[in-house]
């Protein structure tokens, strides 16, 4: 039994050490995060260029845009259009970024729990204006360099959920394509 209390003890102090790693990182991106919301100096293309920064900085845009495709579509593909897909979908999340920040006034993320579920931490926060407060969890992996976001859930709506939804009916419209599927994210 004191063996058992002392691996969970042990455990416990290691969750706990990792929850505030990800926590300080939190604050530390979403800071960074309102500080290129609420700065309206200089042009839009730099703007852009700090959120495409962030974005590549601190979402695991590899991993997602492959999961919003599945295997089989990687697997039939070649490198080329697998290479066009990833910069096609990258621009495309620092784009849906960008205008949804564009059009927000947010004042605050506040940083409200930490929980660690099958190696992926899940960080809930409120994003809050002086008049509204919305609910955001974010899925994040720790890949032993950085801390990467693998999902955003905004009121209960999962970004990536959303997205393989989109894609696999895209997909699905013209049999498996990803030059179909690249050709309408780029009209989005």
């Amino acid at each position: 039994m004191r063996r058992f209390l002392f691996i969970l003890s042990i455990i416990f102090s290691f969750s706990t050490i990792e929850a505030s790693e990800v926590s300080e990182w939190f604050e530390k991106e979403s800071n960074q995060f309102l500080e290129i919301i609420n700065n309206n100096e200089g042009t839009e293309s730099e703007s852009y260029e700090k959120y495409k920064y962030f974005v590549n900085k601190n979402f695991a845009v590899k991993s997602i845009a492959y999961g919003l495709i599945g295997e089989s579509i990687i697997n039939e593909s070649s490198e080329n259009e697998l290479s066009l897909y990833l910069n096609v979908f990258t621009d495309y999340l620092i784009t849906t970024i960008y205008k949804l920040a564009n059009s927000s006034n947010s004042s605050s993320i506040t940083l409200r729990d930490v929980d660690i579920k099958d190696d992926i931490y899940i960080i809930k926060s409120e994003i809050s204006d002086k008049k509204t407060s919305a609910n955001l969890y974010w899925k994040v992996i720790d890949t032993g360099s950085s801390f990467k976001i693998i999902d955003v859930i905004v009121e209960n709506t999962s970004y990536f959920v959303t997205k393989k939804s989109e894609f696999n009916k895209i997909l699905r419209k013209n049999r498996g394509s990803l030059k179909a599927l690249i050709k309408e994210i780029q009209k989005i």
